[in-house]
């Protein structure tokens, strides 16, 4: 009995040396991934492996997403260059010619995403200058271009008069999510009337897709994971977490799920990139993406996401689909640059970016556990 009375004793401390060695003794995985994670430096060797000497990373937009990926990996893209200029100042050189962006929204989001990750300002990010669908970005201002689009209620993809530029919401989407990041109130009126129109057309399956029902291309039925995670994540932020739309939305992802923990879209199937979007929605909403909400079989999406990494360390083979997944196993908050979780995960990952500091912390734990152990061992040996 007495030996039972310190086996219950030793039981706790047990567990908790079981918790912090690796492997598969604990039935979730750590989350999010801390930097030094096999997985993730692989895929920072991938994108390592893409560079050019000018400083970029597959084409400009595949840059941005680099740039956030890299910083969400705890290093500084300042740094990375391969014999030339670094990626942040290929950044802030502003697009090669022709500029092709087919929308303004995105593309003025995607650059203050990129900016605010790399620890610059969105506003004065480089010197470029230049003109494009009636918008005017001035000195590398892409935060007062960006709210040039506002109209009031929502953002125009253009300034052309085309009917169509009204009718998209995936710029609403990124828009919301980079203008917190650059340091927009989520209480603002531009915000807020942002994510009403954005909640005004939610679907009544609970997804979103990329247009309104105004625009040319729309089509019944055509709700995805990818505009609902982003949607997701404009609303959490939004302050609108709580909201009946986001749990709807939230409700549709675990309906595209699949039994291997990854998820669906309508063009692909399963595959790395919305898996990863949906992660982003899943902490956004305050949510844990390797709880058994999003187990519904053996695999969560963390695991999805694990597996599907390629032996040169990609995911999906290509640079967008390797940083977004970086971005969703780190816990990375791209909405507000790093600096600020809109999450207990989005804080962890703040933490576990320090890349010493965690596995430091576990060995010493380890370490106080084995010695009580140890002295406990004696005792029953003396006795």
């Amino acid at each position: 009995m007495k030996l039972l009375r310190r086996l219950v004793v030793l039981l706790p401390a047990l567990t908790l040396i079981s918790a912090c060695l690796p492997g598969t003794l604990v039935a979730d995985p750590v989350y999010p991934l801390p930097s030094s994670h096999a997985a993730v430096r692989d895929g920072l060797d991938y994108l390592r492996s893409q560079q050019d000497a000018d400083g970029s990373i597959g084409g400009y937009a595949d840059s941005a997403w680099a740039c956030i990926a890299i910083a969400a990996a705890g290093e500084n893209p300042s740094d990375w260059n391969n014999g030339g200029a670094s990626l942040v100042e290929y950044l802030k050189q502003g697009p090669p010619e022709p500029f092709d962006e087919f929308n303004m929204g995105t593309f003025l989001s995607r650059m203050v995403l990129a900016a605010v990750a790399a620890g610059e300002d969105p506003s004065a990010f480089g010197e470029w200058s230049g003109s494009h669908g009636g918008v005017d970005i001035i000195d590398g201002d892409y935060v007062g271009a960006l709210k040039s689009l506002h109209n009031g209620t929502q953002f125009l993809q253009d300034l052309t008069g085309d009917p169509d530029s009204a009718a998209t919401l995936n710029d609403d989407f990124w828009a919301v999510r980079a203008l917190i990041a650059a340091g927009e109130s989520p209480g603002s009126s531009l915000i807020q009337s942002s994510v009403d129109f954005i909640i005004e057309n939610q679907e009544p399956d609970g997804g979103w897709t990329w247009g309104t029902k105004e625009h040319s291309f729309y089509a019944p039925d055509s709700t995805d994971v990818d505009n609902t995670s982003a949607a997701i994540v404009a609303l959490s932020l939004g302050e609108r977490r709580d909201s009946d739309a986001v749990r709807s939305g939230i409700a549709y992802l675990r309906d595209h799920q699949h039994g291997s923990g990854g998820f669906e879209s309508v063009w692909m199937g399963v595959n790395v990139q919305s898996s990863a979007w949906a992660v982003f929605a899943i902490v956004a909403s305050g949510g844990t993406p390797v709880d058994a909400r999003w187990t519904p079989v053996d695999a969560n999406p963390i695991d999805s996401l694990l597996s599907s990494q390629e032996e040169d360390g990609s995911f999906g083979g290509a640079v967008w689909p390797t940083a977004d997944t970086i971005i969703a196993l780190t816990g990375f908050d791209t909405a507000a640059g790093g600096d600020v979780g809109v999450s207990h995960v989005g804080i962890a990952a703040r933490i576990t970016s320090l890349g010493w500091l965690l596995p430091a912390a576990m060995a010493l734990g380890i370490a106080l556990l084995m010695l009580l152990t140890i002295r406990y061992v004696r005792r029953w040996r003396v006795r």
